[in-house]
């Protein structure tokens, strides 16, 4: 991530590939239309088992789902783009265990594991 913020891309090892790169907001032109966007933060109102929330989720009437996940694990997310703020844990999560859990969910749903 320092990475990231520092040259604005992270590029592949073995060529000329980038991998990762920093985009000039708004972060909604980037998205599709009919995209959901689903913010998590450990202030949100609305807790949910994030696996019985996935699970609900229609793949044909949903299109795509965009997650916005704070790097930090107080606060709120101020992003006004958000549809929905949910909580997955009644305790402050790291980013990168918060992610860890959703992709969880995903891969339980499509029966990747």
């Amino acid at each position: 991530m320092v990475q990231l913020l520092q040259k604005l891309s992270i590029r592949a090892t073995n060529g000329p590939d980038k991998l990762m790169k920093v985009i000039k907001g708004p972060v909604t032109k980037y998205l599709p239309l009919q995209c959901r966007r689903l913010g998590f933060s450990f202030s949100a109102a609305k807790r949910v088992a994030v696996h019985d929330y996935v699970a609900q989720l229609d793949d044909v009437a949903t299109g795509c789902v965009a997650f916005v996940v704070g790097a930090f694990a107080h606060g709120r997310i101020e992003a006004p783009y958000i549809d929905e703020e949910l909580n997955v844990s009644e305790y402050p999560l790291s980013a990168a265990y918060c992610i860890s859990r959703i992709t969880n969910a995903f891969e339980m749903k499509w029966k990747i594991v």
